[in-house]
């Protein structure tokens, strides 16, 4: 069943489907010392105040020992992007914020290791915290390439969403307190797999399916 489903997708993809389930576990333990060193006051300066209020936000952490994740796929439309899964940091755009976040862009590098950062931002669909505070004159927002939030709220129904910290999309079209824009998922192939421990103890893809 395995090899059917992703014989499709490039090796690259396929590979990332494989090795997600590891790096969602790395992911967990790595937002772990994050809200370890906010907690204690580690992080100082508007980084420190910055954190402290959106991990504030952050919905309760949920694992569990069955682990599955969801998967979009659409070769058009970006190629393999996680949608959904059992861990909270699946699912969270707050959480997808804080990986694509460019100030714990080196934290990220070390507690994950360089190659499962990049294969995790490849992975985890782009988010952004929309922080109040006003774009610095002559810089840009990274990614988005907009000079201001009211700005790139101009591109609302196009490919953007914008959600409150629990993940709930917000119908008012006026920037929101404590508002994260999001990519729309892409439209595409849905798989859903599962993730176990092999007899040494590394998580490891045990089945998948096509979800409906």
């Amino acid at each position: 069943m395995i090899p059917d489903l992703l014989e499709p997708l490039p090796r690259s993809q396929r590979e990332a489907v494989d090795s997600a389930g590891y790096r969602i576990m790395r992911w967990m333990a790595a937002r772990e010392v994050l809200q370890t060193r906010v907690t204690k006051g580690r992080v100082a300066g508007p980084l420190g105040d910055f954190l402290a209020h959106w991990l504030s936000l952050a919905p309760a952490p949920r694992g569990g020992s069955d682990l599955w994740l969801s998967f979009n796929y659409a070769q058009d439309q970006g190629g393999l992007k996680l949608s959904g899964g059992s861990a909270t940091l699946a699912h969270s755009p707050l959480e997808q914020g804080l990986l694509h976040l460019p100030a714990l862009r080196s934290f990220w590098s070390q507690e994950l290791r360089q190659q499962h950062f990049v294969a995790l931002r490849s992975l985890v669909p782009q988010a952004w915290l929309m922080d109040p505070a006003q774009v610095p004159p002559g810089a840009v927002i990274q990614g988005l390439n907009t000079v201001s939030w009211e700005r790139t709220l101009q591109l609302w129904g196009r490919q953007w969403e914008i959600k409150d910290p629990q993940g709930q999309i917000l119908t008012n079209r006026s920037l929101a307190q404590d508002s994260i824009l999001t990519s729309r998922p892409v439209s595409g192939v849905v798989l859903k797999a599962w993730y176990g421990r092999n007899d040494d103890e590394q998580v490891v893809l045990s089945s998948i399916e096509a979800a409906p």
